[in-house]
């Protein structure tokens, strides 16, 4: 059954001569559990089709369903509510605040919730073992290694858990080593949480973990 649906989702940059269609007639159906691995070269619009999906950008005209309800593009509390609740992000550069400690970078996101303080530090110490960072929790972010900061980035997106988690290249700043044992921990959260996760890569190795591997080229699947 359809969870993400996209309807000829169209991003369109400038006017006329000038006119850039990022994105141009996507239609993508995701079902719950899957993971997902959307492919292409740099500067193919996978990076701001995951924007949309992830309601940071907004499609110049389409329509995005998210577990059948239509997500309203012109009503920011809706899209703040969708960000907060339902999906959480991966980014290639961490997106951590390195003066902040481990901890604190996980338990940031949730400071916009209500909730217990005591419930959401449990919450993050359960994450922050399953990831392997227990030793890591009081250290400053700076001082980590880039695997290290990217298990705190997945831990904090784990922390929010939300249904659907989005990744942008999130191997693009390690090694093979790494990547493989990264990739390996997306792999489990998806099989051992049912997590819906969508992956924009340009690497196969990142790929071969994901259920279905989708291609653009140009704004469209190719």
């Amino acid at each position: 059954m359809s969870y993400l649906s996209l309807k000829n989702i169209k991003k369109i940059y400038g006017k006329n001569d000038y006119e850039v269609r990022a994105l141009d007639g996507i239609d993508l159906e995701v079902n719950k559990g899957e993971m997902i691995a959307i492919m292409g070269a740099s500067g193919c619009g996978k990076s701001t089709l995951l924007n949309i999906l992830g309601c940071i950008d907004v499609p110049t005209s389409g329509e995005y369903f998210i577990d059948k309800k239509l997500v309203d593009f012109n009503k920011l509390s809706s899209l703040n509510e969708i960000r907060n609740k339902e999906i959480s992000f991966i980014f290639q550069n961490f997106a951590l605040i390195k003066e902040l400690s481990v901890i604190n970078n996980i338990i940031l996101p949730l400071k916009f919730r209500k909730g217990n303080k005591k419930d959401i530090l449990e919450k993050a110490e359960f994450f922050i073992k399953e990831l392997g960072i227990e030793g890591l929790k009081n250290k400053n972010v700076r001082n980590l290694s880039g695997g290290q900061q990217q298990r705190v980035a997945i831990a904090r997106a784990l922390c929010q858990e939300t249904d659907i988690i989005l990744a942008d290249e999130p191997t693009g700043a390690l090694d093979e080593e790494n990547s493989i044992k990264i990739m390996s921990i997306l792999k489990d959260l998806n099989i051992k949480y049912g997590k819906t996760i969508i992956v924009v890569t340009h690497d196969n190795l990142v790929s071969s973990y994901c259920d279905r591997k989708l291609k653009m080229k140009d704004g469209r699947w190719s």
